[in-house]
């Protein structure tokens, strides 16, 4: 198992962009949370799970939605820690 914390900039508010991370999550098996970051201008994903299946997911995230655009992608890869149990979309 690993851990990716993963923010992404760009159009990605009021885009369904969060929607469409939890729902890649969920049928991947991932767990962690999706979040606006508004502060910093971001998404900000923690995933957790196979390292196979964060690539994959990190890829979806970079292409994002029809209606959104990512102008970068920041990733940082770590240990798991094994907290989450699910995935969870947070306002």
């Amino acid at each position: 198992m690993k851990a990716y914390s993963i923010r992404i900039y760009g159009r990605v508010f009021n885009v369904g962009f969060r929607r469409y991370v939890h729902r890649y999550a969920i049928d991947h098996n991932i767990k962690g949370f999706v979040e606006n970051d508004q502060e910093e201008g971001c998404v900000h994903i923690e995933a957790e799970g196979e390292e196979e299946d964060l690539v994959r997911f990190s890829i979806l995230c970079g292409e994002g939605t029809p209606y959104s655009k990512v102008i970068d992608i920041k990733i940082e890869a770590h240990e798991a820690t094994g907290r989450y149990t699910d995935f969870q979309q947070i306002r």
